[in-house]
């Protein structure tokens, strides 16, 4: 088997990880400054999305032709930086 296809695997599964942990603190600090539930809940789960969008589009662009094409790619960088703004403009509601 590829090991390098297992180190990269890996890497995507800390980052989402680590995106669900950075999902919590998020909500909790929201819900500190106010927000009402929905919002806070809305902008979490937007977060979590972004980051693993954007782990993806980076995960891809390291690798372009055992992954992912650029096309693909680029799509993930986008969607994933229109969820992290979305999350950071309905967290502040």
């Amino acid at each position: 088997m590829d090991t390098g296809l297992f180190s990269v695997g890996g890497a995507f599964v800390l980052v989402l990880l680590a995106s669900n942990i950075a999902r919590h603190l998020f909500m909790h600090h929201a819900r500190a400054r106010g927000t009402d539930m929905m919002s806070t809940d809305t902008a979490g789960w937007l977060l979590f999305v972004g980051v693993a969008f954007l782990g993806a589009a980076v995960i891809g662009v390291l690798n372009l032709s055992k992954f992912l094409n650029l096309a693909f790619c680029s799509t993930l960088l986008v969607f994933g930086v229109a969820a992290l703004v979305g999350a950071f403009v309905i967290g502040r509601h």
